[in-house]
């Protein structure tokens, strides 16, 4: 899993599940916080498929956290305030580049959220689905 792929899935899993292992990261390793967990605003930027062009969304409310661990960086940036969460990430994002015992569950628990939210995605457009509409039916 690279990294990129494990910045999306940090953003995305279950905020519980993360914190349950940084809680464990954090009672053996030392853990040095970089840039302190905060909120603030971005903004969204979406694509227009119609013009092939990029516009900005509007701002969304984001939490971050930068931590290290030995030499290894850990960042986590997750959408919505939730600060503790967000620093569970970074701690997780961290642990893996330094190679923490642990970074095989923490690959687990990325893997197994990756598919989790896979589903969910599956049956949101499953559902959605219903309400296409077929323009050649129209004419």
């Amino acid at each position: 899993m690279n990294r990129d792929m494990r910045f999306d899935l940090i953003s995305r899993a279950d905020g519980k599940k993360m914190c349950t292992i940084a809680e464990k990261i954090l009672a053996d390793t030392g853990v040095d916080i970089v840039k302190k967990p905060l909120c603030g605003m971005i903004m969204m930027r979406f694509l227009d498929s119609a013009k092939n062009c990029v516009f900005n969304l509007g701002e969304v409310l984001v939490s971050e956290a930068e931590v290290k661990i030995g030499n290894s960086m850990g960042y986590s940036m997750r959408m919505g305030m939730e600060t503790e969460t967000a620093l569970a990430g970074a701690i997780l994002d961290a642990a893996v580049e330094a190679k923490h015992p642990l970074a095989p569950e923490i690959i687990d628990l990325l893997s197994n959220e990756e598919r989790r939210l896979s589903e969910e995605k599956q049956v949101k457009w499953a559902q959605v689905e219903s309400t296409r509409v077929d323009f050649k039916v129209m004419k």
